[in-house]
């Protein structure tokens, strides 16, 4: 359910955790415009996840172990936080 469902290409962009728990974005080997691009399906990504998340059952949300707290704090996140 939550398998990356982007273009099956070489990213253009990961995050790493920086030493105060933020993240940042870091550039690799490609322009600007393709780490925009990555950042672009992230992020619908991330949209198309926490919908999933939003509409499952309560009885498949207790099979994985997450509680309706878990999945209220999830999906009221904006789309660009992790």
């Amino acid at each position: 359910m939550f398998k990356n469902q982007t273009l099956n290409v070489a990213p253009a962009a990961v995050m790493t955790a920086g030493t105060n728990g933020t993240f940042a974005l870091k550039r690799a080997k490609g322009s600007v415009l393709q780490t925009l691009v990555a950042l672009l399906f992230t992020w619908e990504d991330r949209i198309r996840q926490r919908q999933a998340l939003r509409e499952m059952d309560a009885r498949a949300l207790a099979d994985m172990g997450i509680t309706p707290s878990d999945v209220d704090y999830e999906t009221n996140k904006p789309f660009w936080a992790a």
